[in-house]
């Protein structure tokens, strides 16, 4: 993609044409004020420190560059994130779900998938169903956790589908909280209190184990192991049993959510 630069006479303004089309044809400019609202690429492009404003027209994009920023210092990263867009798949304007769709992807899915040298590619978004591309360092098994995670945020979504094909690496489960380590927080500590020494205990006597995954805007995140892992009765278990007791005794707690991929559970206790 070859992508021209053009000074504008307000020396804060400065137009780039990517070559490709910005808006559908017959759509009228859209300015600074609305563009961050409803245009994936104009969120990308604040997002570089130094950028704070973005207005879009058919063939080119505007920019307005911060005091105290110069232009030779900017454009690369202007010139990339601009390159990285067409190449992502997005869309330039999208609608609000599919605004939250790519604010859930770029602030919790894709960070996770990146430290293991992997990406998701958003595909598209229509009649509820969301379609994504999986590259590089994940793992097959990660795609229900990715759903459901997505599912539970962007109620809208009524199905999610996956093209490409998923890597045999694993990504470990804490990698999803955006740290290298276990949950954290109080709520996730008295979560985890909870399952080691209450729910779990009984668990294990039908082999199995419930995990907390991430604890995220008062929502516990959990994985059923074990003999829980494709059991008939793991909704039943997380509904009646551990749901309970973690609304119970963490009453800031306002969700839990069953990331299992059951379809790899082995030697469930029911079945």
């Amino acid at each position: 993609m070859f992508i021209q630069t053009h000074p504008l006479d307000d020396p804060a303004l400065m137009k780039f044409t990517p070559g490709e089309p910005v808006l559908p044809v017959g759509n009228a400019p859209i300015d600074e004020a609305d563009a961050s609202e409803i245009s994936p690429l104009a969120r990308r492009l604040l997002r570089i420190d130094g950028i704070e404003g973005v207005a879009l027209s058919l063939d080119h994009v505007t920019l307005r560059r911060a005091d105290g920023n110069e232009w030779y210092i900017l454009k690369p990263a202007v010139l990339g994130a601009i390159m990285e867009h067409y190449g992502s798949g997005e869309p330039v304007l999208a609608d609000a779900v599919t605004v939250k769709i790519l604010n859930l992807l770029d602030d919790r899915i894709r960070p996770a998938i990146e430290a293991y040298g992997g990406e998701v590619l958003f595909k598209k978004f229509a009649d509820g169903t969301l379609t994504l591309e999986l590259i590089g360092g994940g793992g097959a098994q990660k795609r229900d956790m990715m759903t459901n995670i997505i599912s539970h945020h962007v109620p809208e979504i009524e199905a999610v589908t996956w093209v490409g094909e998923a890597p045999p690496e694993e990504i470990p489960d804490w990698v999803f909280n955006g740290d290298d380590e276990l949950p954290k927080g109080p709520e996730a500590e008295a979560v985890m209190q909870l399952l080691d020494e209450k729910v779990n205990p009984a668990v294990a006597a039908h082999g199995g184990r419930i995990t907390l995954i991430d604890v995220t805007d008062h929502v516990a995140y959990v994985r059923m192991e074990g003999g829980c892992q494709g059991c008939s009765a793991s909704a039943m278990t997380l509904q009646q049993g551990v749901q309970n007791a973690i609304l119970t005794e963490v009453p800031s707690i306002q969700g839990v959510v069953d990331v299992t991929d059951h379809s790899q559970g082995a030697d469930p206790f029911f079945s």
